[in-house]
């Protein structure tokens, strides 16, 4: 089918140009897949807005995020090879859905770097049948969570959205959520790598995989300056040199990121 709709729609049309220049914007940060998908859908509207393309939102859903008693997720193969657990899960997913010429357009660099994808070709990278779907406004940013009524440290998809405004505005979630995915990124190619390549010892690849490869992790010590049980004081202590290196680097992407979004119109 995408044969069809290649000869028929991209190849040699301005849909396939915007396309490349989302990418161009959001390379190479799409290229974490740990989080942060949101903040790579809301990019890629502000462009299709500018180039008065018509666009919603498709969300997908995993039972853990909308079930009481289901935990599963999206698993997801982690091309970087920095996840702890050697996948990624997801909870949710969320990508650009183009209404072109009577088709629908997916616009997931994650799962397609040359061409748009079907709805059915996108769905058939998550990897489960099981899911919740829901088409929203393009200007939707995230969703709303109420905590779970039987596990209290669980929260579930309460069915509701919300754009920027407000406190998400005024902290940059946009902005910090796109500098988080860069800055981790950057980090896996200057110190995982390299730790690997040299064959430093296992605990301290697995100490910078926890800290880069963990989208929880990395935005609990780089945008919330926080602790949690993995994160602790103490682990932040031990690589304190590195945190507050890349501490630096992820302010300075927050503001170049603050910078072009202004410039789209945000």
């Amino acid at each position: 089918m995408l044969t069809a709709l290649q000869s028929k729609t991209f190849v040699g049309s301005d849909i396939l140009a915007v396309f490349n220049e989302i990418k161009h914007y959001l390379y190479p940060a799409y290229r974490y897949l740990q989080g942060n998908c949101h903040c790579n859908a809301h990019l890629g509207s502000l462009l299709l807005k500018k180039h008065q393309i018509p666009h919603k939102k498709i969300w997908v859903f995993a039972p853990c995020r909308y079930s009481e008693v289901s935990g599963e997720a999206f698993i997801i193969p982690d091309p970087n090879n920095i996840a702890p657990n050697s996948y990624i899960r997801w909870g949710y997913h969320v990508a650009p859905l183009v209404e072109w010429k009577n088709e629908e357009l997916i616009f997931d660099f994650n799962f397609s770097e040359t061409n748009p994808l079907t709805r059915e070709q996108w769905l058939g990278h998550l990897n489960t049948p099981n899911f919740k779907c829901i088409i929203e406004e393009a200007d939707q940013f995230l969703f709303y969570s109420s905590p779970s009524l039987n596990k209290p440290n669980k929260s579930l998809f309460n069915g509701n959205f919300y754009p920027i405004e407000g406190l998400c505005l005024e902290n940059k979630w946009f902005e910090k959520g796109l500098a988080a995915n860069e800055t981790a990124l950057l980090m896996s190619k200057e110190v995982i790598n390299p730790a690997i390549e040299r064959n430093a010892p296992q605990a301290l690849i697995n100490d910078y995989k926890y800290l880069i490869g963990s989208i929880n992790n990395f935005e609990c010590v780089f945008r919330n300056r926080s602790f949690n049980k993995r994160m602790t004081q103490e682990f932040q202590e031990k690589h304190q040199d590195l945190i507050h290196y890349y501490h630096g680097v992820f302010e300075d992407n927050v503001e170049k990121w603050s910078v072009l979004i202004h410039e789209l119109g945000q």
